[in-house]
């Protein structure tokens, strides 16, 4: 009846592993993507608001250190980007200079602290 011939049966079967094996990279790499973007995602945040707190933080000091050696008065720093900082105690102008500045950006806080004798 029919004779198979080896060449034409095996015809587009290499076309048909190809699909299967870019198919599977392809649900692997978005299965990677789905589990760590998040996390990425998460990192990057905490980094860009722990360097916006601390250098809050640093601009307060670097204030309070300039006002504590009777240099010209300067009003204190207001940051462009929104952070803010507390400075405990507030008074930068009595010896020895013992301050703390708390800079907080994005809900993350870090704090410096400067001791003079």
């Amino acid at each position: 009846m029919f004779k198979l011939n080896s060449k034409n049966n095996q015809t587009g079967s290499v076309i048909i592993f190809t699909l299967l094996m870019l198919g599977s990279m392809l649900a692997i790499t978005l299965a990677l993507v789905i589990i760590y973007l998040p996390k990425i995602r998460l990192i990057r945040d905490a980094g860009a608001g722990s360097v916006g707190a601390i250098y809050a933080a640093d601009s307060a000091l670097e204030w309070c250190i300039y006002i504590n050696r009777a240099n010209p008065v300067l009003p204190q720093p207001v940051m462009s980007n929104g952070a803010t900082y507390r400075l405990v105690p507030e008074d930068c102008a009595v010896l020895p200079l013992n301050n703390q500045a708390i800079g907080t950006y994005r809900n993350v806080s870090r704090s410096l602290e400067v001791t003079t004798q």
